[in-house]
């Protein structure tokens, strides 16, 4: 069994750009920053699959791929469930969010007939930290001051299918499949 989800890559140019706010996020207060190397965005977590479903899987995702490669930008700093209570610190899409939101229904609407719930809320972001324990006045002034911050932006030209094996030092990711956008 592996435990997946689909994610779109975040690109090495701009982590650079996300690890600075990230030291800035860990000055705030007690909070596990997501490694550089695992940021992501996700598209749908799947849990558990058992290893003889994968190629099944892969084939009824395999849509993804007619999607045409798109742009997006990476703007503001936000917060799960939200200012008043923080749990995760993520990074919104601003230009993009739209291409995102309609391969995530796609997404939805194929594995929604392979036994896989659809996502009640999906709000496209790239989580930087969870949140263990923080100032609320300190994280309130943060998000209101980080909240048009541009981050960059690149090209979406492939969404993976990506496996996540836990450890006592965090997820450790990797690739199961690729889906080349064209």
């Amino acid at each position: 069994m592996v435990r997946a989800f689909i994610a779109i890559p975040c690109p090495d140019e701009l982590k650079k750009n996300i690890l600075e706010i990230q030291r800035a996020i860990n000055k705030l207060g007690k909070m596990k920053l997501v490694e550089p190397e695992n940021i992501h965005l996700t598209l749908k977590f799947l849990g558990y699959i058992e290893d003889n479903k994968l190629n099944k899987l892969i084939d009824a995702l395999n849509f993804i791929s007619e999607n045409r490669k798109f742009e997006i930008s990476l703007r503001g700093i936000g917060a799960f469930p939200g200012p008043g209570y923080v749990r995760v610190i993520w990074i919104g899409v601003d230009k993009g969010s739209d291409k995102i939101m309609i391969i995530q229904r796609g997404i939805d609407d194929k594995l929604s007939s392979h036994g896989f719930e659809r996502d009640k809320r999906f709000h496209p972001h790239f989580t930087l930290a969870r949140v263990r324990s923080v100032d609320k006045q300190q994280i309130r002034r943060f998000l209101r001051d980080n909240e048009t911050l541009e981050f960059g932006s690149f090209e979406v030209t492939e969404i993976n299918l990506m496996e996540s094996k836990l450890s006592p030092g965090g997820p450790i990711y990797s690739i199961i499949h690729t889906f080349e956008l064209s």
